[in-house]
């Protein structure tokens, strides 16, 4: 099995019930984006992790204006984190692409690219 699908399997295995929750491809491939940056957040040194984790949730302020969202969409986000270093503490890829394809009417498969810090998923 290539480098690609092992990774790919690995953000599945972290992330697939939260890809889930979604209904709509566009709401699943968000979710499936929000988990890669979760997946590169924690990647990172941890001297850099909490610079770049308040960066992120800074930008997403920006988006998110409701209080109530954003709680939860940080309490999301950590639990990504928190299962990528349980399930995977000494994986460091990152995330530079993820997509979901469809397989058939009601199945799909993750794909993703891998790549250097700077690669990072948004």
């Amino acid at each position: 099995m290539s480098a690609e699908k092992n990774l790919s399997q690995m953000i599945v295995d972290v992330a697939g019930q939260f890809i889930e929750l979604e209904t709509s491809e566009q709401g699943r491939q968000a979710n499936l984006l929000i988990a890669c940056k979760a997946w590169n957040l924690a990647v990172l040194p941890k001297s850099e992790r909490n610079k770049a984790y308040h960066q992120y949730l800074d930008e997403m302020r920006s988006v998110i204006k409701d209080k109530e969202t954003m709680k939860w969409f940080k309490k999301d986000l950590n639990g990504l984190m928190k299962a990528k270093l349980d399930l995977y503490p000494a994986e460091k890829a990152l995330i530079a692409d993820a997509r979901l394809e469809h397989v058939d009417e009601s199945n799909y498969r993750v794909v993703v690219s891998y790549g250097k810090i700077g690669d990072m998923a948004a």
